[in-house]
């Protein structure tokens, strides 16, 4: 975890392999569906929209609830009634008066129904401006939006919460006809599907460069953002030498490159413009990372740019007391203990008296940093901070080979 509290943990692997996180798996069962034998509806819309389980609310409040007809169908949104319970043959469930689902035949599930109420009052934080409703019918493109967001400007936002699995060519063609309507269709898929390889969730890593899985039914909600790294930026994170503070890498997803895996709570992310998913470890990660690509190509040691690189990992003492005062002296003369060589001079020479004083002065100094808690062991854990590419490699090698010598 970095130091500014900004990191959560981050890891990386095959879609496939997540055996590690089952301690962290819902709470909730993922059995307890709306649909048994396709037939049983279990969660049904209650005053307010707010979301009513059958096998979780008081039977008495279930019975007022339909005798109110204060019921409705997640779908169709007609009025729906308390069937089955206690001394009947069936479960407690819901059921429309007659006939079918107009809208579809579809049964909803607690966890996509939960998830739903979840986004849409996250969204109202965020845009309290917008409107912003639940299983908005939109004539054109002909869906039902799970969450529609109507901002003031006028962008549109159509928030689709997938629980179930979306063959590509249905995934296709309901993303298509968002945009081709001019609104920008937002896929956040239920955790029941993180431990799954399915090519619409690649596909959608593939467009948005990312994607979230949501599990509404914990608290506080948790999320992971999951998104593909190059193989560039591998080798830029490996040749930093800092792999504490970077992915571990375990293997490729799909046909993207190696994925990277956050995970983090709903409140900590934000909807950006485009709709694209802001979260302030990945933001952070992303703007180290393209530090890190600068310093690689840079032609020498920049203090501003190890300073801002730094302050991911170290605070301000450690930067300003310690590396800095290195840095300065590394660039007056990157040579010096070449030359001093632990006192034995180079090419039968013995070092300069210049040589001489500055490695006295040297010594001082480490002894001052110690009485302020700075051993040269600690100095040496210090500079692993700096990463190991381009100039700074030289650096780092000067700094070890300093500390080494006047301990």
């Amino acid at each position: 975890m970095w130091r500014d509290g900004l990191i959560l943990p981050i890891v990386c692997h095959i879609w496939t392999s997540f055996s590690y996180l089952n301690g962290m798996g819902p709470l909730w069962s993922p059995a307890v569906l709306t649909r048994k034998n396709d037939l049983t509806m279990l969660v049904a819309y209650g005053p307010g929209g707010h979301p009513v389980v059958a096998e979780e609310t008081p039977l008495e409040q279930l019975q007022q609830l339909s005798h109110e007809r204060a019921l409705h169908c997640p779908n169709c949104r007609s009025v729906v009634h308390l069937r089955g319970g206690p001394g009947k043959r069936a479960q407690l469930h819901f059921a429309h008066q007659k006939g079918e689902c107009a809208w579809s035949t579809e049964v909803e599930s607690i966890r996509h129904m939960r998830g739903k109420v979840v986004l849409a009052n996250w969204l109202r934080e965020q845009f309290p401006q917008a409107a912003i409703t639940l299983e908005e019918r939109l004539p054109e493109p002909n869906r039902i939006a799970d969450i529609f967001v109507a901002h003031t400007a006028g962008q549109r936002w159509a928030v689709e919460f997938q629980c179930a699995a979306l063959e590509l060519d249905e995934w296709r063609r309901r993303h298509s006809a968002y945009r081709s309507a001019k609104i920008i269709d937002i896929w956040i898929i239920g955790d029941n599907r993180r431990e799954k390889q399915e090519a619409f969730i690649e596909a959608i890593i593939a467009e948005a460069q990312e994607v979230m899985f949501l599990d509404p039914l914990v608290t506080p909600v948790r999320i992971w953002l999951r998104w593909p790294v190059t193989r560039d930026t591998l080798r830029e994170w490996q040749r930093s030498g800092n792999t504490t503070r970077t992915p571990l890498l375990e293997g490729w997803v799909g046909h993207l490159g190696y994925g990277a895996l956050l995970l983090g709570r709903l409140h900590e992310v934000q909807l950006g413009e485009q709709g694209k998913l802001v979260h302030p470890a990945l933001s952070a990660l992303e703007a180290r990372t393209k530090l890190l690509r600068a310093m690689s190509t840079a032609s020498s040691v920049d203090e501003a740019m190890l300073t801002r690189y730094l302050r991911h990992s170290l605070d301000e003492e450690a930067i300003h007391e310690v590396l800095l005062p290195l840095v300065r002296a590394y660039l007056r003369d990157p040579d010096l203990l070449q030359r001093y060589n632990y006192g034995r001079g180079h090419s039968g020479q013995l070092p300069a008296e210049a040589d001489q004083r500055r490695v006295l002065q040297a010594r001082v100094w480490f002894s001052r940093l110690a009485q302020q808690g700075f051993s040269p062991a600690r100095v040496q854990e210090l500079a692993k901070e700096v990463p190991f590419v381009g100039p700074y490699a030289a650096f780092v090698g000067y700094v070890e080979m300093l500390t080494a010598m006047v301990c």
